[in-house]
């Protein structure tokens, strides 16, 4: 499996041995909202509690809601947070119960629905923000039939193993027939529309290395070819007949794909603009794509042409006009698109920025820099300035 190397300062993945299978978990290194739709408000951990500031550092929810570890999730939307300790409760940004159905399940809003499975209903279906289901419970839950929140004004649904769309009445927009789909991005899905083939995703999507057979049920023999990948429009036209070996999805109107063993990018007609000849490459974000070259990381624009070029061991997506990027010595710094650092700290663990704030480690000798349960954390602006520090 393919795995581009900037992934490992956004993810970990730790594998642990069971019998009679391997189970893995994974979790990112540091917490910030990961959702472009999440609203600003940011978490800190007090003991077994979490409370959130808001963009000027100021206590909105405090450190009351149950920690159940981790720094995956846990973000506000539309003004709501799924806190986790009984399904279907929902808190509002002052930490108020908003909603308190009895849900067997009930996920984080998108889009301003929610998945949600009634208690023994066995099916699920989509509730607004009062709580109530704008889209009746109607769609099954089993290995081959499957639900994923709205995105791109469009939700992914699986249907006895077949991938198809619908819009926000419930209806199918796109009928379930294709053999995979992802979520809609700028109007465009990736698909796999031909088949049988066996698939794998690349650690920035699945870092504990999802793979598999599609169509599901079809016998694993090893003359099975690997899976190419196309993309789909919103009335489920296939854009191009060119096909990749692997693809992510689009962002300001370009996506990266891999053609044989490199990386480059198509435009929205399918046409190649950026000729492969990276060994990974991300998404555009703020104008720039991280891509590498030799084990190192470097920032191209949309000619393909390196503004900063590779040099960094690891290194993230550009947001806010600011990026984070390490060395070799676990340790990471914000640099500008002129890839200078862009203020004098350096940090344990950072994150990206998410609308105005980035989440940062303190550097501390005698600790455990890599770990993200012990020492001093603060939330820094877009100049470097300390808005909140909390120690866990």
């Amino acid at each position: 499996m393919r795995i581009p190397r900037f992934v490992a300062s956004a993810l970990f993945a730790t594998f642990l041995v069971t019998a009679p299978s391997l189970t893995c978990d994974w979790d990112y290194p540091i917490w910030i909202p990961r959702s472009s739709t999440a609203n600003p408000l940011y978490r800190f951990v007090k003991g077994n509690r979490i409370g959130y500031i808001d963009t000027t550092g100021k206590v909105v929810v405090p450190p009351v809601i149950r920690f159940f570890g981790g720094n995956n999730g846990g973000e506000f939307h539309d003004g709501l947070l799924e806190i986790g300790v009984s399904d279907g409760v929902y808190v509002d940004a002052r930490g108020r119960t908003a909603i308190k159905k009895k849900f067997y399940r009930g996920w984080d809003f998108s889009e301003g629905l929610a998945v949600a499975m009634e208690v023994d209903g066995g099916k699920w279906g989509y509730i607004d923000m009062k709580g109530n289901f704008a889209i009746s419970p109607r769609f099954k839950s089993s290995p081959t039939d499957y639900v994923w929140s709205f995105e791109g004004g469009l939700a992914k649904i699986e249907v006895a193993g077949k991938f198809g769309y619908i819009d926000r009445t419930g209806d199918f927009k796109i009928q379930p027939h294709l053999l995979d789909g992802d979520s809609f991005h700028e109007g465009m899905a990736r698909v796999i529309v031909e088949g049988p083939c066996v698939y794998s995703r690349i650690a920035k999507e699945s870092p504990c290395g999802e793979f598999g057979v599609v169509p599901k049920g079809v016998a694993t023999t090893d003359s099975l070819p690997v899976c190419k990948y196309a993309f789909i429009d919103e009335s489920g036209n296939i854009i191009s007949e060119q096909r990749y070996d692997y693809a992510l999805h689009f962002a300001e109107g370009l996506a990266p794909v891999e053609i044989g063993k490199s990386w480059g990018y198509i435009n929205n007609k399918g046409e190649v603009v950026v000729a492969p000849h990276f060994e990974s490459a991300a998404p555009f974000a703020d104008g720039l794509a991280l891509v590498s070259e030799g084990g190192l990381f470097g920032y191209i624009d949309r000619s393909g042409a390196y503004v900063i070029e590779p040099r960094f061991s690891h290194a993230e997506d550009f947001s806010e006009g600011l990026a984070v990027v390490g060395g070799s010595q676990s340790e990471y710094w914000f640099i500008g698109h002129d890839g200078q650092q862009a203020f004098a700290p350096r940090f344990a663990l950072a994150s990206p920025y998410f609308k105005g704030l980035a989440h940062v480690k303190i550097l501390s000798k005698g600790e455990d820099n890599e770990s993200s349960y012990r020492s001093v954390f603060s939330y820094i602006d877009t100049k470097g300035r300390v808005v909140f520090t909390y120690k866990r």
